[in-house]
């Protein structure tokens, strides 16, 4: 099988859930088939990801783009240019006429089986290539996620403008998932979204999974009363998570156990949560880190406080295989099938969730059941190998059933020749 695969950015370093997701996925699917893949990409700051990309696959051709600075200047100009625009921004700074060429440019020059969308932000702006058959993946039912953080906007302006988002998201995501051949989603309860507001049936999933090997218990002790907060502090999901964490939860486990400490491990930790944070020693943000398994190692409870978010966390599967007990809310371990009260623990509130947190400090014989039945529970199903072969098996089947449409539409057109 040929697959042209295209990705919204390089995959390397794998230093996001969608990133993690993504490369352990197609660097063993490139073991099987032939991958050619396109993404744009910053030809400074990606230089690195770009010489790993062309190591990992067939082919690989960046699509140079500098993307604005969150935050900044021009990236508000974007932002508000963008209000008068039927396209979200997210997927409107990505729909650029490049990219499109860039991969018409593959097409004319190699045959392919299909061709593969990491996202929505690449389905976009391939929407409209006539080539069959086109496979989008889903990592997350993006109007959800966008209309979640709506429902919880409190100030004004961003409420109005999340409204508009999560509205233009909902009507482009639905064209999409129409038009393209086979959309794959993350979990069971994303499949049913998707089914369920876009009318489609041409949905199947492929497991949140997790290097079982790589992700495994240290030998190393973890410190006492050590609470491990992981993911990527530039993707608002995960700072809403964690500051509320900070504000109404993490005071109420400090009240009832002093010695209680904090790390949260992740990219781009912004100045918010900085200042939301300042003074308090007992909190620390390492910001990037190379490898978050001393981290995890560390922890004698991982939490996940998400309250806005879609598709499946790793960091839940990722915590498990270490061996270490999760507390997290009900949207976090959404999509996920572990059980509350076996392999993780799952509180919404703040004072159910502290004392869940506490129960968990406090218990080690909770505390271990939770962990060997959690590692014991993912090691035994939620390896990459059987998520690879769900995905190859659902792609052999696209591409064999678009061949044999293909066929019949040719055999009419000559049976309607022969007629004449």
């Amino acid at each position: 099988m040929k697959i042209l695969l295209a990705v919204p950015r390089p995959l390397f370093p794998a230093d996001t859930g969608g990133k993690i997701r993504s490369l352990n996925i197609f660097s063993r699917l490139a073991t099987r088939a032939e991958i050619h893949a396109v993404s744009f990409a910053d030809p400074v700051s990606d230089a690195a990801g770009i010489a790993q990309m062309e190591a990992t696959f067939a082919t690989y051709t960046p699509v140079f783009w500098r993307e604005p600075k969150k935050y900044s200047l021009t990236f508000y100009a974007e932002l508000l240019g963008n209000q008068f625009s039927s396209m979200p921004y997210f997927l409107a700074k990505c729909n650029l006429p490049r990219f499109r060429r860039a991969v018409e440019k593959l097409l004319a020059s190699t045959r392919f089986d299909l061709v593969f969308c990491d996202f929505l932000h690449t389905a976009v702006p391939l929407q409209p290539l006539e080539f069959r058959p086109k496979v989008v993946f889903e990592h997350n039912v993006e109007f959800l996620l966008r209309k979640r953080k709506w429902e919880r906007e409190e100030q004004p302006l961003r409420r109005l403008v999340l409204g508009r988002e999560w509205k233009k998201t909902h009507a482009i995501e639905s064209e999409v998932c129409r038009s393209f051949d086979h959309v794959i989603a993350v979990s069971d309860d994303d499949q049913r979204t998707l089914q369920r507001n876009f009318a489609v049936q041409n949905v199947s999933t492929v497991p949140t999974a997790v290097d079982t090997d790589f992700f495994r218990p240290r030998e190393e002790a973890a410190i006492p009363k050590r609470l491990v907060f992981v993911g990527s502090m530039d993707w608002e999901p995960n700072e809403d998570g964690i500051l509320w964490f900070c504000r109404d939860i993490y005071p109420l486990i400090r009240k009832q156990m002093p010695g209680v400490t904090l790390n949260v491990v992740g990219r781009n930790p912004s100045s918010k949560l900085q200042r939301v944070v300042s003074g308090d020693s007992s909190v620390q943000i390492t910001g990037w880190v190379p490898d978050i398994r001393p981290h995890l190692a560390q922890a004698e409870v991982v939490v996940v406080p998400l309250r806005v978010g879609g598709g499946t966390r790793i960091k839940i599967p990722e915590a498990m295989a270490m061996g270490k007990p999760v507390v997290s809310t009900p949207l976090g371990a959404e999509g996920l099938p572990f059980r509350d009260g076996n392999e993780l623990c799952i509180a919404e509130e703040p004072e159910q969730f502290s004392r869940k947190v506490l129960e968990l400090l406090d218990n080690i014989t909770l505390r271990t059941s939770i962990e060997q039945t959690a590692r014991d529970q993912v090691v035994a199903g939620y390896g990459w190998i059987a998520a690879v072969d769900r995905l190859e098996q659902t792609l052999l089947r696209v591409t064999s059933s678009t061949l044999t449409g293909m066929t019949i539409q040719q055999d009419q057109t000559h049976s309607v020749y022969a007629s004449l």
